[in-house]
């Protein structure tokens, strides 16, 4: 049997942070932007300093998941660095001055400073004990053009892609305002991600939640707006587990795809230039098609099924236990 959005609303409600839980983590997130705001309003330096930021990532875009224990909460900062027309040049000196102004304005925070044995920036993180909440924190250098454009460090291994934080989030807005059911798709896969122990981990390329928000927004671009949940799962799923994958790139973005030689290529949606699937090797991405040709096959034979228990336990078997529709 299908289910309706209804129905799939109450597995979505389950899997989502919700809203009565975000309040400790909104009062720290607060705290945090009102720290910054104070710092820049009265960061006299004539050198390098924040000039803004940007609250991003899965919160910003309310594509977030409840915590898990393998998935805390986390946020994406991004801080626009601006007074010294070298740094473009120097990801360590932009690296060493966010850890510094970090310091600055938590002393008493476990500030993450993640870097490899070459030097290279992994991660700049701030971790709140109490509620688990974790800030990742993207220093960008703003660039004079394009407009609106920046670049930011390659974490993990060096060097740096041009990109643009404020038209990603745009984008994303708009995917929102066209389909009422964009979120809701994109945190089922989100989930089936985790679920499926597909999400990228140290040096292996899963499939991230970025990817699945660029192939689903391609999808609704490409393909034709689709609102029921349902059949947007079981498209992404075809799609994914087709025996050729496409070239995946946005019109609206500046830019053309270069050469590569990954295993699949997945554009940036502001930068055609920066591969979001780059990560992927030609291993994992299969085990990612077999594991998409499995639900996609699952959730055809679910539509079959002439009751709902029989349903439920072949929706199970592709998103975990905690799926349900009541």
């Amino acid at each position: 049997m299908k289910l309706n959005n209804t129905e799939l609303g109450h597995f979505v409600d389950k899997i989502k942070l919700q809203n009565e839980n975000m309040s400790k983590y909104r009062d720290q997130i607060n705290n945090l932007k009102a720290k910054l705001e104070d710092k820049i309003k009265n960061d006299e330096s004539t050198g390098i300093k924040v000039s803004k930021y940007l609250l991003a990532g899965s919160w910003k875009k309310r594509t977030i998941l409840k915590a898990t224990g393998d998935n805390p909460i986390d946020i994406d900062l991004v801080l626009f660095v601006t007074g010294d027309n070298n740094l473009q040049n120097d990801l360590k000196k932009v690296h060493d001055y966010i850890v510094k102004y970090l310091e600055e304005i938590y002393p008493t925070k476990d500030i993450n400073n993640d870097v490899d044995a070459e030097g290279n920036t992994k991660s700049i993180t701030i971790r709140f004990s109490g509620s688990g909440l974790e800030v990742d924190i993207v220093p960008v250098v703003p660039l004079s053009s394009p407009e609106k454009y920046v670049w930011q460090p390659q974490r993990g291994g060096g060097g740096k892609y041009i990109t643009s934080v404020e038209k990603h989030l745009h984008f994303s807005l708009s995917l929102r305002q066209a389909n009422p059911s964009y979120t809701s798709i994109v945190r089922a896969l989100k989930w089936w991600k985790n679920y499926k122990e597909l999400k990228p981990f140290e040096n292996e390329g899963g499939i991230s939640s970025y990817a699945i928000e660029l192939i689903v927004g391609y999808l609704d671009t490409n393909k034709g707006v689709e609102t029921n949940i349902e059949e947007g799962i079981i498209r992404f799923f075809q799609f994914i587990s087709e025996s050729t994958f496409p070239n995946i790139s946005f019109s609206h973005s500046i830019n053309k795809i270069p050469y590569y030689d990954t295993a699949i290529y997945i554009a940036d949606d502001t930068n055609n230039e920066n591969n979001a699937g780059k990560k992927i090797n030609n291993l994992k991405w299969n085990e990612i098609k077999e594991k998409a040709a499995e639900a996609f096959d699952t959730l055809n034979l679910a539509q079959d099924r002439n009751n709902e228990g029989d349903t439920i336990n072949e929706w199970k078997s592709v998103f975990g236990p905690i799926f349900n529709i009541k």
